[in-house]
């Protein structure tokens, strides 16, 4: 835990994707998949997401192998050049108040 005055820090999981809309025009779709107190387990869990997410492709009658990319940010999902998914770990900083 921080001490008064230094800052406290947790990691979320957020995954960013291609998808085709209603309208069969591209679209991004964004979930956020929750909060960790390690960036550890943050990294982790985006690692598990990816490969999970590379399986399920794996399955679709799809022309290209999907590939994933380890990144400084987390695991991006790419089929050829494009990247369908990206999971990014994001670290969120509160400031506590010194106290006096």
């Amino acid at each position: 835990m921080a001490e008064s005055g230094e800052n406290s820090s947790n990691y979320t999981v957020l995954q960013f994707s291609l998808e085709t809309g209603p309208d069969q025009q591209p679209t991004q779709r964004s979930t956020k998949w929750g909060s960790y107190r390690s960036v550890e387990a943050a990294f982790e869990d985006a690692k598990c997401r990816a490969h999970d997410l590379r399986d399920h492709l794996q399955s679709l009658p799809t022309t290209r192998e999907p590939t994933v990319i380890d990144t400084e940010w987390g695991y991006d999902l790419r089929i050829g050049p494009l990247t369908v998914h990206r999971l990014w770990v994001h670290e969120n900083v509160s400031h506590r108040q010194q106290l006096p």
